[in-house]
């Protein structure tokens, strides 16, 4: 492990207020045609991913003054993997 308990306990914090924030948001089906998209699931799926990593970089940027290296970055990716599953069921379950 690479990043510092103090780091991991934010991401923690983070990764769970940005699942609770997926749960309440309804479907967006008017996205589809402003962004083309064929499956509405994988978009946003790959949306909060993407979301929760950028969000995690720029944290680490901030709080560390630095970009993280490839074991940092390797690490954050892998955490943000764990809730993969979670995800995808969180979407799964949402409603228009």
């Amino acid at each position: 492990m690479t990043l510092d308990d103090e780091f991991r306990k934010m991401m923690k914090e983070t990764i769970e207020s940005e699942l609770e924030a997926i749960s309440k948001y309804p479907k967006d089906p008017a996205s589809k045609n402003f962004w083309e998209y064929e499956s509405q699931f994988d978009f946003e799926y790959g949306w909060h991913i993407g979301y929760l990593e950028a969000m995690l970089f720029t944290s680490f940027l901030q709080l560390r003054k630095k970009v993280p290296d490839r074991n940092e970055e390797f690490e954050i990716k892998q955490t943000i993997a764990t809730h993969s599953r979670e995800i995808k069921k969180i979407l799964s379950k949402r409603k228009t």
